[in-house]
């Protein structure tokens, strides 16, 4: 009887954990937000020149163009459109015609090499032995 009281007592006195609440996410509101917005830079100094268009509808459709100046002085403009169910599609066009500066007529004069005779013998190298004292202080030579 006294071991049992001790054993309620003692299971009394640990602490009580609940289950941990169920995780639920958030609600989350999935409908597309329509949205449109432009921008683009043109500029003369440094020869800049691009831009951009995009917009999208209540359904989540994106349509838009981007348009840049390629080196060769011709504009490449790519216009497409995404949904979901063909979707990205890209169409590329160029305006202008290609111009390329003329060639320059460079002349290059020949490489010379150096050509060495090859190393057919050699002699054996001779170390010289010292065995110098081993002095502290004043080092007395030629004596």
């Amino acid at each position: 009887v006294i071991l049992a009281s001790a054993l309620v007592a003692a299971a009394a006195g640990l602490p009580q954990y609940a289950p941990a609440p169920k995780y639920a996410p958030a609600p989350y509101d999935e409908a597309p937000e329509p949205f449109t917005y432009e921008y683009g830079v043109n500029d003369d100094y440094s020869g800049a020149n691009f831009r951009k268009t995009e917009s999208q509808d209540d359904y989540g459709n994106v349509a838009g163009s981007y348009s840049v100046a390629l080196p060769d002085g011709r504009i490449q403009t790519t216009s497409y459109h995404a949904d979901n169910e063909l979707g990205f599609v890209a169409e590329v066009s160029y305006e202008g015609t290609p111009t390329y500066p003329a060639a320059h007529a460079v002349a290059h004069a020949p490489v010379a090499h150096a050509v060495h005779a090859p190393v057919i013998a050699h002699a054996p190298v001779a170390h010289a032995v010292h065995a110098a004292p081993l002095a502290h202080g004043r080092v007395l030579v030629g004596r």
